[in-house]
């Protein structure tokens, strides 16, 4: 039990070295203007998308990147890629929201699908495990949704889809989803508005929120029952790992 949380722990160390890596790089590199003028106009390029400084077209701006990014949440693209590239575009706040909203239009959309188009699917890939989750959403739906959404490198789609299948009640499911998406959304939105702006403390704050969001279930494990600890995974939800026994994201 020991070594293999020694090596999730360590698996979780290397992503945020690597995600380090690959923002302060980036802040680096375009914090330098000769490099911004040889590879683009990070300024304007920022500001065209956003709608070039009028409020009508920010706000249409961020409605098609909020649906757009959504559909592709719910096709299986990552929301925390989705979160930087809010930040990239919209800045740290602004691209926290946006990219919160599209995560909720797309768990939403994937929720719909594990309910009804894909419900025998999941069913059949999570099989007997099924019980198992159901009966957990019955016991407590928000708390596990919000246990699910809460890891740092989870697979929101399946996580979607199995709350699907299991009929979780969309408002607890929509609300933990909320509370759930709003740190690592922060987390990567504030890497891409830092990586995007040349702003290394951006990029230090983010890290330091990313660390914390990795042991924030050790954290909430304290005011958890001991009882529904004991039913817990011990790392993570199905959807976090795939390695620990349940189901594999890769396999659905």
């Amino acid at each position: 039990m020991s070594r293999e949380f020694d090596k999730k722990l360590l698996e979780d160390i290397i992503r945020v070295v690597l995600l380090v890596a690959f923002f302060s790089g980036m802040a680096f590199l375009l914090e330098r203007q000769d490099v911004r003028n040889l590879l683009f106009d990070m300024n304007t390029i920022r500001s065209e998308l956003k709608g070039g400084g009028d409020l009508a077209s920010y706000v249409f701006s961020g409605m098609i990147f909020t649906l757009g990014s959504g559909g592709l949440i719910a096709l299986g693209l990552p929301r925390l890629w989705v979160s930087a590239v809010g930040g990239i575009i919209y800045g740290a706040i602004a691209g926290s929201i946006l990219s919160i909203l599209a995560s909720l239009f797309g768990a939403s959309g994937s929720y719909l699908a594990g309910r009804s188009l894909l419900a025998t699917l999941v069913e059949r890939r999570l099989g007997d495990k099924t019980r198992m989750w159901k009966a957990r959403f019955q016991e407590n739906a928000f708390w596990w949704v919000l246990y699910g959404r809460l890891f740092p490198f989870s697979n929101s789609t399946v996580m979607s889809l199995i709350c699907g299948c299991c009929k979780v009640g969309f408002i607890p499911y929509l609300l933990a989803s909320l509370v759930g998406f709003v740190p690592l959304a922060l987390v990567f939105a504030t890497y891409g508005s830092g990586g995007a702006k040349g702003n290394i403390w951006q990029i230090g704050f983010a890290t330091t929120l990313l660390i914390f969001s990795i042991y924030l279930r050790s954290l909430l494990k304290r005011w958890f029952p001991a009882s529904k600890r004991a039913s817990a995974p011990q790392h993570a939800c199905p959807l976090a790992y795939g390695g620990d026994g349940y189901t594999n994201p890769s396999k659905l």
